[in-house]
């Protein structure tokens, strides 16, 4: 990178690591259950984005409103039947994800498959708390949008608030669409089944599975999961030195300048290391889930383990999965170069 682009990046990552330090005091302030929640939606927002961060966090709101909602729906109305929720959850994901590949608001119905997901987990787990749960998730999100929009607004990073409509034809139906939505469903369900038969963390696993399978093909899909668990190491690493300062000088500013510092550092690397960069973006999402945590938890390593047992579960099920599944590519198509020109007096056979 030049130096003027380094120079943005590294303004672009003060700003950032700020932002969401400020959601961190702000959601603690304020007695927020998921606290963690509204640090990483600030930083997911604002770190890398397609169009602007202004719709992005949007798009967020909207798409984890509709997941909730969804989510709710099953937990409350078809709990004790598991056969026609897992039905509804395959029809659900199968159309959030082809509304997703034709591209209209397409991060938003991305996050309402994640979160259909992620409410019918929890109010499996724990029907008696599955609306507090939900109302806590959506105020999190709310909170960490809305700092990361003033922050935006406030350093002259973004000044409109258009949206920004772009996407495919829905009609006639696309069969390769319809095909990897088909397949995305189907490998949630099995990752849902084998991670409770192994009693192991569903919600994760299932989450990764979407995050994963969106990819064109099956390497970029190993890439991805590479990519994922490189940054949750990072973020593990940094969470242990947290954990050993913060044991030796326990006092909350310095909790804040740790976290700073270490989202600083991802959001650096999001947008400075190229095809890497997704190691980066990770190394952002999993550092307030390990350190943004309540007394009882910090200092423990747990949210970090089971985020990588979710990581290991979904890959190996969605390589499973993608190998057998028809249409689904094994590799990026390799395009033939165009034959060279012909040169002055020769013929062209």
């Amino acid at each position: 990178m030049s130096v003027p682009d380094l120079r943005d990046a590294t303004f672009h990552a003060l700003a950032t690591a700020a932002a969401s330090v400020l959601s961190f005091i702000l959601a603690e302030w304020i007695g927020l259950e998921r606290t963690n929640l509204a640090v990483w939606t600030t930083f997911l927002v604002m770190a890398q984005y397609g169009f602007t961060s202004f719709q992005k966090g949007l798009e967020r709101v909207v798409g984890r409103g509709l997941g909730i909602l969804a989510g709710l729906i099953l937990t409350t109305w078809f709990n004790e039947m598991p056969l026609v929720v897992f039905g509804l959850i395959v029809v659900l994901l199968t159309s959030f994800l082809y509304l997703y590949f034709a591209g209209w608001m397409a991060y938003t119905f991305l996050q309402a498959g994640l979160y259909v997901v992620a409410v019918f987990q929890i109010g499996h787990a724990n029907p008696t708390r599955v609306v507090g749960e939900s109302e806590e998730l959506f105020a999190a999100v709310v909170v960490g949008v809305v700092v990361a929009d003033i922050v935006n607004w406030l350093i002259g990073a973004e000044r409109e608030v258009g949206i920004q409509l772009t996407g495919s034809p829905l009609w006639p139906l696309r069969g390769d669409w319809v095909s990897q939505s088909l397949m995305l469903s189907v490998t949630v369900l099995f990752t849902l089944v084998a991670a409770r038969a192994a009693d192991l963390p569903a919600e994760n696993a299932a989450i990764s599975v979407l995050v994963l399978t969106v990819s064109p093909h099956l390497q970029a899909l190993i890439q991805k999961g590479e990519l994922r668990i490189a940054g949750l190491v990072m973020a593990t690493l940094w969470s242990i030195a947290t954990f050993l300062l913060i044991g030796l000088l326990p006092y909350f500013p310095l909790l804040v300048v740790l976290v700073f510092l270490g989202l600083f550092v991802a959001t650096y690397l999001t947008l400075t290391t190229g095809k890497y960069a997704y190691a980066g973006l990770q190394m952002g999402l999993v550092l307030p889930m390990v350190v943004v945590v309540g007394p009882a938890e910090f200092g423990r390593l747990m949210p970090a383990v089971q985020r990588l047992t979710g990581i290991v579960i979904g890959l190996a099920v969605s390589v499973i999965v993608a190998s057998l599944w028809p249409r689904f590519p094994l590799a990026e198509p390799v395009v033939a170069p165009p034959p060279p020109a012909a040169m002055p007096g020769e013929i062209d056979v």
